[in-house]
């Protein structure tokens, strides 16, 4: 039974099945103590007797008999019944001190019993059947209309494939479990859409990126060997060189993003930004730097450190005269890197941390990279639980890159002042403290006592106390 609905259904009989089953179950039992009363008081014969000869009342032969020395007595039948529906006879014990009733008359007057308990039972076993069935039933179709939009979720997962990533599971409209598992697959279906599409717009991006500089390296290499008594061949080994170092780069950057999106930030140390700034400040000519000492962060101390190289380089690329870091601690230590270039305008602010992203000015491999430096270092940012946006520059024509990275120091709680009681400011004042009063002066509290110094104050003629 591995189909939900009949593992459902069933476990649904079975329950309903035990609880009518004790219910019938007491109900024939008490059924059979009824009909066994019943038989005992219908099967009850009272008789006079006087000595040896017994009179059975109520009846119309009149039988002359001494009035003294009369006794009453009572014979009755009180079946044996079984619960079992199938029993034909039953056995009996005949009660009382009058005559003996006859045999025949006794088991006729028993059987009957019988067969009345036995139709009690067969009633109840029918109802038990039938509404053990009807719940059945009702389990069965309930739970398969509750399904159904499951079974039409599992059919669109299964159509969907690594060509056909478009595909949604349909979410039924009212909000329970059903609809909220639907809303989830189809949300783990976008991000798997969109990780797909990042991952081949990536695999794209990089194979043209890559393109570019082995074409170049290429082609100058063929052109000097094809004319090698014309080339110089001091400049076209200083060209490949400098070719081979900007595939290197790139590599480099390509490999570090495949590492920052598949390792996780497990092992972390504890890191100085303060330290980091400054070393790489000093190795740069216009920028300047304002910090708080000693800003720790934990997170890795390389990959904070690609962080700000990146954001400084792409600075003194576009900026004019000027660069300046900014690094405040706190709760969240807060990172600034601004220039007074041209500026991004906000449109871009949010693009030009994709992959491979070169905005009009920079398009060029002379003036901008390859489209790297922001997406790696966005990366370490939003690695290091913090994040790392683009704004306007205060002061400056150029553009401002804000990066937040948590320090791990808890927020200062805001303890609330204990609420003062009437009369604690009128007492306040009466002590000398210049505050508001209330309208009314209530009876103030008792300062407590200060502790005298009796030596000081008497010397040698200390008071008497009793």
């Amino acid at each position: 039974m591995k189909s939900l609905q009949v593992r459902v259904s069933v476990l649904a009989a079975v329950v309903t099945a035990l609880l009518l089953g004790v219910a019938g179950v007491l109900m024939v039992e008490s059924q059979r103590e009824q009909i066994v009363a019943q038989t005992a008081d219908r099967s009850r014969v009272h008789y006079a007797c006087a000595g040896q000869k017994c009179v059975q009342l109520y009846q119309q032969t009149t039988v002359p008999m001494p009035s003294a020395n009369v006794r009453y007595a009572s014979t009755e039948i009180r079946p044996d019944l079984s619960v079992w529906p199938l029993s034909v006879d039953a056995s009996y014990e005949v009660i009382g001190d009058g005559p003996a009733l006859n045999e025949q008359t006794a088991m006729a007057v028993a059987s009957a019993a019988q067969r009345q308990l036995n139709s009690v039972s067969l009633i109840v076993l029918g109802v038990l059947a039938t509404v053990t069935g009807l719940v059945s039933m009702t389990v069965l179709a309930a739970v398969s209309r509750v399904l159904r939009p499951v079974a039409a979720m599992r059919a669109e997962v299964a159509e969907v494939n690594e060509h056909n990533l478009t595909r949604r599971v349909p979410v039924p409209s009212s909000d329970n479990e059903i609809a909220r598992l639907g809303a989830a697959i189809n949300g783990t279906l976008d991000r798997m859409h969109r990780t797909v599409e990042d991952t081949r717009r990536f695999v794209g991006d990089a194979s043209h990126e890559l393109r570019g500089p082995l074409a170049a390296l290429r082609a100058e290499l063929e052109i000097a060997l094809s004319h090698p008594e014309l080339a110089d061949w001091p400049t076209v080994v200083k060209s490949a060189l400098e070719d081979a170092e900007r595939l290197q780069e790139l590599t480099t950057d390509l490999l570090l993003l495949a590492r920052l999106d598949a390792d996780a930030l497990d092992k972390v140390d504890t890191v100085d930004l303060t330290a980091i700034a400054r070393r790489e400040v000093s190795r740069r000519a216009m920028v300047t730097l304002d910090a708080d000492e000693q800003v720790i962060v934990p997170g890795r101390r390389a990959q904070l450190s690609r962080l700000l190289g990146n954001l400084l380089d792409n600075a003194e690329r576009h900026a004019g005269t000027e660069v300046v870091v900014r690094l405040k601690g706190g709760v969240s230590a807060t990172l600034e890197v601004i220039d007074d270039g041209p500026g991004i305008p906000e449109a871009d602010r949010e693009r030009v941390f994709d992959r491979f992203t070169r905005l009009d000015e920079a398009r060029t491999r002379a003036a901008g990279g390859a489209g790297l430096g922001l997406a790696i270092a966005r990366r370490i940012a939003t690695r290091h639980q913090g994040t790392l946006t683009a704004t306007d520059a205060e002061g400056f024509r150029g553009i401002r890159f804000v990066a937040t990275i948590p320090t791990g120091i808890p927020e200062p709680m805001k303890t609330s002042a204990a609420p003062q009681r009437v009369g604690d400011e009128v007492w306040q004042f009466l002590n000398g403290s210049i505050v508001s009063t209330h309208g009314h002066i209530p009876e103030p509290r008792p300062a407590p006592k200060a502790e005298l110094d009796l030596d000081r104050i008497f010397g040698e003629h200390q008071p008497v106390t009793r």
